[in-house]
């Protein structure tokens, strides 16, 4: 008999990343429109423009090109941050909500923090 094909893994920092789109995608759908509209699409770009850079930092050789997808990741996870915390202020989320998307945003930080450390020690021969 023929076994089933294994399904492809991602690397975990993309993993984490798709985790925290998936999660976001579900609380913008519930805000209200004026906000979905405005703060709502802003943070569905910031998260899906740190999985964008993630996911090509993941298959991209160690070097200068993928520290900057690298850091661009990261610049999206620290204006996302930001937006979330309207969203708290504005009570477009709750507050178990908002504790739970920084959870997912600061592990998936993290994640990236140290991947970017351990190619800047690459490069620079540490």
């Amino acid at each position: 008999m023929h076994e089933p094909p294994e399904k492809a893994t991602l690397p975990a920092v993309v993993e984490q990343g798709y985790a925290a789109w998936m999660w976001l995608d579900g609380r913008v759908a519930s805000m209200p429109v004026s906000a979905r509209r405005q703060l709502g699409h802003r943070m569905i770009d910031a998260v899906l423009d740190a999985l964008v850079a993630a996911t090509q930092a993941a298959y991209l050789p160690r070097g200068p090109a993928r520290l900057r997808e690298l850091h661009a990741a990261s610049r999206s996870l620290a204006v996302l941050r930001i937006l979330l915390r309207g969203c708290r202020e504005r009570r477009y989320l709750s507050i178990d909500q908002h504790e739970h998307a920084m959870k997912l945003v600061d592990d998936w930080g993290r994640q990236l923090g140290g991947w970017i450390r351990h190619d800047a020690g690459v490069q620079h021969g540490r």
